[in-house]
């Protein structure tokens, strides 16, 4: 992810931006399981018409720059298996927006890659895998239960600033707040105060982690136009100190426009 170009990471949040993909919609989509790790999951070169570029993949996001930065909305009538469509949206932007991914199976190390909006094609190529044929081995897998999420995290944004999440606490910046928790699925806790739901804490993949506080007054962890919540009153990307992912898919980033 740190081998990642600033301007191409520009340039499609540009092209995403023009295609007006970040006005919210009502699409009617569900949230992607995780009980499996999906072929796409990994780091990837990707063959557009504009030439060579990294795409990092999570089971549940897509990076931008170095961090995780567009969450995945599995589309009705796509299961586990060969073929995802995907409403995205931003993390930080509230909404879903007209964004859709679509990734296709080719073999073990290629895949078809599609981002369009409204009908429009934004951006589509081949991709080639980088990482590990085995999804199920990348470090961006999504594989943790309630105890791997727990301890201490540095927020993305200001890594003098930490996140500690114990079983019965949060604090985040120095800040405690007495919780209680429970696995919503794997990767992924319910936060409550009071027995009220509060924020949701999400395993992002790599070394990454997404702390999504709730507005005031939020009944369940479920709900909202798609199923899923997409308004939330904070959004935080942490990350975990010492992680060896970012390492990893630097290493892999290396490989990107050379003869293997």
């Amino acid at each position: 992810m740190s081998l990642f170009s600033s301007l191409q990471a520009s340039a499609r949040l540009v092209r995403m931006m023009c295609a007006g993909v970040l006005f919210t919609v009502s699409t009617v989509v569900s949230v992607q399981a995780a009980e499996d790790t999906p072929f796409y999951t990994g780091v990837w070169e990707l063959k557009t018409q504009n030439g060579l570029q990294p795409l990092v993949m999570s089971d549940w996001l897509i990076f931008e720059g170095k961090t995780p930065g567009i969450w995945m909305y599995l589309r009705p009538g796509f299961v586990s298996g060969q073929r995802y469509q995907f409403v995205a949206r931003r993390i930080s932007v509230n909404g879903v927006s007209a964004a859709i991914v679509d990734v296709a199976k080719v073999d073990d190390t290629h895949m078809s890659y599609r981002l369009s909006a409204n009908g429009n094609v934004i951006e589509q190529g081949e991709a080639t895998r980088l990482s590990v044929p085995n999804a199920h081995k990348s470090c961006l897998a999504v594989d943790t239960d309630m105890k791997d999420l727990l301890g201490k995290w540095k927020l993305t944004q200001n890594s003098k600033k930490s996140l500690v999440l114990k079983e019965n606490e949060l604090e985040l910046d120095g800040k405690k707040q007495t919780i209680t928790m429970q696995q919503l699925r794997k990767g992924q806790l319910a936060l409550m105060v009071n027995g009220v739901p509060f924020a949701m804490f999400t395993d992002a993949g790599g070394d990454y982690g997404v702390l999504q506080i709730l507005p005031a007054g939020t009944k369940a962890f479920t709900g909202g136009p798609i199923g899923q919540h997409v308004v939330f009153d904070q959004e935080i990307v942490v990350r975990r100190p010492g992680g060896r992912c970012d390492a990893a898919i630097a290493g892999r980033l290396k490989l990107l426009g050379k003869k293997r």
